[in-house]
């Protein structure tokens, strides 16, 4: 799995709209050098939230897992992912087992989630692409 550089992804999608990193500072979006992070490491679920709903992009379009930016507003706090995960297991007859082993993941994450814990936004993309789902499947999402 080749590393996904961040920074370019999300500076990308910024530039698209015209807007630069300091505006993202600047109206409280990230905190300051924030941003500068994404080029060692991945945004957090939270940070990545802001800047999607401030940009109105999907995450899987800002992340290029999609050509179209088909957008609907994230909820801040995310409280369904462990639902949301259990019901695409279900839909794909894959044992929570089955799924930690293919991931190489412990019991307790599914025990943190099942507990409103939310998962990196790393996790959350390795998750979607062994579901072949979109990022949106597992996230809540404004109705």
């Amino acid at each position: 799995m080749e590393k996904v550089n961040y920074f370019e992804l999300f500076k990308n999608a910024i530039e698209e709209r015209n807007v630069t990193i300091k505006e993202l500072e600047d109206k409280n979006i990230l905190k300051t050098n924030t941003f500068y992070n994404f080029s060692t490491y991945c945004p957090s679920i939270n940070n990545a939230i802001k800047i999607a709903n401030f940009l109105k992009m999907s995450l899987d379009y800002i992340l290029e897992k999609t050509d179209n930016n088909i957008f609907r507003p994230y909820k801040q706090h995310q409280t369904n992912f462990y639902n949301n995960l259990k019901n695409l297991l279900n839909s794909y007859n894959i044992s929570n087992q089955k799924f930690l082993k293919d991931l190489h993941m412990n019991k307790d994450n599914v025990t943190n989630w099942k507990n409103g814990a939310v998962p990196k936004l790393s996790t959350i993309i390795k998750i979607a692409e062994y579901l072949d789902c979109n990022i949106d499947d597992l996230m809540d999402v404004e109705k």
